[in-house]
C-alpha cells in the first residue's frame, strides 16, 4: 500500500479558501485594533499642543506674571527677549510656540495670518497657529498629513461626510485652556490659505 505524502490540488484550493475566509473575518478586528492613524495622530498633536503651552505659560521669560499688570496668561503681549531674539504683539504666541518645533526639511515660520500654514512640523504636520492679542479664544487648526494629502477634511458632525478627518481644530483661551471645536467646515483656498468655520466646542 502507497501512503500519499503530499496534498492534491482540491486540497490545497480547499485550504487557501478557509484561510481566505478566516482572513476576511478577521481583518475589520484587525482595522479596528490598530486604529485609525490620523486620529492617532490627533491625539500626539493635542498632547503637543498642551504640554508646549503649559511650558511656555510656566516660564517667566516668556510670560512673567505680575499682578500690576491687567493682561493675564497669553494676553501678555508686552515684549521679551529670548536668546537674542524679541517676540511681542499679536505674533508672540505664534513665534515662540513654532520655535518650539523641529521643523521639516525646508519648512520656514509664517505668522503673518491665522490662515496661512504657519510651518510644517518634522512628522509632517501642517500647524496653522493664531495671529491673536487674546482678548478672546482663537483657533489653532492642524492637518495631521499636510496639504498635499488626502483626505483634506473636517468633521462636521456627520461621519459620512469625512469618516477619518485628517484636518482638527481646537479653541484656545487666553489662560491656555485647550478645547476640541466640532462641527467644522473646512477648505483650502487657491491659494494655500484655509477657510473654517467651527461651531460648538467639548470638554478636552
Amino acid at each position: 500500500m502507497r501512503i500519499k505524502l503530499g496534498y492534491t490540488l482540491a486540497e490545497t484550493l480547499v485550504t487557501l479558501l478557509i484561510i481566505g475566509i478566516i482572513a476576511a473575518a478577521t481583518l475589520p478586528s484587525l482595522q479596528k485594533t490598530t486604529g485609525n492613524k490620523f486620529e492617532t495622530m490627533r491625539i500626539k498633536c493635542a498632547y503637543i499642543l498642551e504640554q508646549t503651552i503649559d511650558q511656555m505659560l510656566d516660564d517667566d521669560t516668556l510670560y512673567p506674571q505680575s499682578n500690576s499688570e491687567a493682561s493675564i496668561g497669553l494676553a501678555k503681549t508686552t515684549a521679551v527677549r529670548v536668546a537674542g531674539v524679541t517676540y511681542q504683539g499679536n505674533t508672540k504666541f505664534c513665534e515662540i510656540f513654532a520655535s518650539k518645533l523641529k521643523k521639516g526639511p525646508h519648512s520656514t515660520v509664517d505668522c503673518s495670518n491665522s490662515n496661512k500654514k504657519t510651518f510644517t512640523s518634522a512628522d509632517g504636520v501642517d500647524w496653522y497657529l493664531p495671529i491673536s492679542n487674546f482678548s478672546d479664544k482663537v483657533l489653532i487648526h492642524f492637518d495631521v498629513n499636510g496639504q498635499d494629502e488626502d483626505p483634506n477634511c473636517a468633521s462636521h458632525g456627520n461621519e459620512d461626510s469625512c469618516p477619518k478627518p485628517d484636518l482638527f481644530s481646537y479653541y484656545l483661551t487666553p489662560l491656555g485652556k485647550l478645547y476640541p471645536a466640532t462641527n467644522c467646515g473646512f477648505s483650502y483656498r487657491s491659494n494655500g490659505q484655509i477657510n473654517v468655520s467651527c461651531t460648538g466646542n467639548d470638554a478636552f
